[in-house]
């Protein structure tokens, strides 16, 4: 049985905080090492998630859940998201009594999915972003589009004139990748997905590549532009910058609960309504 468990809880949630305490309260009653905590940093009520913690349960939506897994990433700490939100993929577990949604936890009645994860190292300044869902690259508002060469190692895939570009995982191409005309991917594909934002020409579409590969984006522009990492970092460029993504070394661990009939397919029916005709 597990021994040390992290709460984290969208403090604009009032019913997430409760849910929090509730948690802990039945973590402790079974002898486990418990505390809660908001996931604003700058919260006289945050805490840091000590090395040696086991699990961390996130309770919020999608947004908490990937500001929360930024601090576990590279700990390879197991995260599990309970949903408070709107859509959830990440979070996808409000939808069961949280009485037994501890009890699975307690009973280790769950699998740990590995899944893959981005990271970005913008050559001038030698400083790597990551990323579960996505890198994204948006023109300045100076700029009427993005000019970018798009390599996949050595060999040029596009150069593509845009409002932007998204490099999405698996996890992410249900993110804002799909927004944008993206595919989505099955959470195992061991491929990154290039989404073009708004692009100038109609023959510039998504691509999907391998992620063993680098993806290299090649700044053309003569105006500064814009990175995004999973929607929260926002990074100014030179113009001509050089970005270089590539698989990250961690992986983030998503626990996932053994409930019978769901599954990734049947969550891809609930969240965007892929429901079947009715057969008369």
């Amino acid at each position: 049985m597990l021994k040390k468990i992290h709460i984290f809880y969208n403090p604009l949630k009032p019913e997430a905080e409760k849910t929090a305490k509730d948690l802990d309260a039945i973590f402790k009653r079974a002898h486990v090492h418990s505390q809660y905590a908001e996931t604003d940093t700058s919260s006289d009520k945050w805490l840091e998630v000590p090395d040696d913690t086991e699990m961390l349960v996130v309770l919020g939506g999608d947004g908490t859940f990937l500001r929360a897994a930024r601090q576990v990433l590279s700990k390879g700490t197991p995260i599990i998201g309970v949903n408070f939100g709107h859509l959830g993929f990440l979070s996808e577990f409000g939808d069961i009594p949280m009485q037994e949604l501890a009890d699975k936890i307690l009973a280790s009645e769950y699998d740990i999915e590995e899944r893959s994860v981005l990271r970005a190292l913008v050559e001038d300044s030698g400083e790597y972003y990551y990323a579960i869902n996505d890198i994204t690259l948006n023109r300045s508002f100076r700029a009427n589009l993005l000019y970018t060469d798009i390599y996949i190692g050595n060999n040029l895939l596009h150069s593509m004139r845009a409002d932007g570009v998204i490099i999405s995982t698996p996890t992410g191409s249900t993110a804002y990748a799909i927004s944008a005309g993206g595919a989505v991917m099955d959470p195992d594909i061991d491929a990154f997905q290039i989404v073009p934002i708004a692009p100038h020409s109609l023959n510039s579409r998504p691509h999907v590549v391998s992620d063993k590969e680098d993806i290299i984006l090649e700044s053309l522009d003569h105006e500064s532009f814009y990175l995004h990492a999973d929607g929260r970092d926002l990074v100014e460029l030179n113009p001509k910058s050089k970005i270089v993504i590539s698989r990250s070394p961690y992986n983030l661990k998503l626990v996932k609960l053994n409930l019978e009939g769901r599954n990734f397919y049947s969550i891809l029916r609930e969240k965007l309504h892929w429901g079947s005709l009715d057969k008369k």
